[in-house]
């Protein structure tokens, strides 16, 4: 008969490592650059969500900044995924930490999801002087829909994980 103990997810762990990793090397290139481009009279030639910057001005400043804060809550996420992925290595369940950080690695999701709503929207509106108002549906990993409806999971992954807590704690005084 096969024990019921749960095997420490060893992938995942891996997985959420280099993503963490790979996203924050990203995330310091990005600065640098910013920082860069700031500070010097070269030339740009960028494009932000289909938009044509070419030079760096107030407008350019506020939606890097913008960028910068998505993928800083991003790699947030991914920091408190790691961390309660390895909280299972420990082999205990439905611990506070786990809790918490389901329900912030749901809450950061969405905020991101929300910022880059926020974003597509004012660009036109900097960029092009109107107001453009749409919604599309990717079908990819990628989409802000998809992505929102893995925020709202982690959150019912919460509370699941707290309700459980509760019978935990409730068992464990009966017996």
């Amino acid at each position: 008969m096969k024990s019921s103990v749960l095997k420490p997810p060893v992938l995942l762990k891996t997985l959420l490592d280099v993503i963490f990793w790979f996203t924050l090397i990203g995330l310091i290139f990005r600065l640098l650059f910013t920082v860069f481009y700031f500070f010097t009279d070269i030339p740009v030639n960028l494009t932000i969500h289909h938009y044509q910057i070419t030079e760096f001005n107030f407008a350019f400043a506020v939606g890097i900044f913008l960028k910068l804060l998505i993928s800083t809550l991003f790699i947030y996420a991914v920091y408190i995924m790691r961390k309660v992925v390895r909280s299972f290595f420990k082999r205990k369940l439905f611990t506070p930490l786990q809790i918490s950080g389901l329900k912030l690695i749901g809450q950061l999701l969405i905020f991101t999801v929300l910022f880059e709503i926020i974003l597509e929207f004012t660009l036109p509106i900097v960029f092009e002087r109107e107001i453009k108002a749409g919604g599309a549906f990717d079908s990819s990993f990628n989409s802000v829909w998809f992505i929102l409806a893995i925020g709202l999971f982690f959150l019912l992954l919460s509370k699941a994980f707290s309700y459980a807590r509760s019978l935990q704690q409730e068992n464990d005084l009966t017996v």
